[in-house]
């Protein structure tokens, strides 16, 4: 089993990826599609979202998996 993070392009959101998850969750692997700052349900104030807070995001979220993440 492998943990994939999926990561949406500009303007969109996690939602983006909703015919992927259950692609590879019914192969037997872990998938996360975030919300990057300001974007889908995250609530961060777009005027204050930069690349750094973005980055942050999703070092935190590897930081918090256990498994090797692709």
């Amino acid at each position: 089993m492998k943990t994939f993070i999926l990561i949406h392009g500009s303007w969109h959101s996690a939602w983006n990826w909703h015919k992927v998850l259950p692609i590879l969750e019914k192969r037997g692997h872990r998938a996360i599609a975030l919300d990057l700052p300001g974007m889908g349900r995250d609530k961060t104030p777009i005027h204050t979202v930069t690349m750094q807070t973005s980055v942050d995001k999703i070092c935190s979220l590897i930081d918090d998996i256990e498994r090797q993440v692709l």
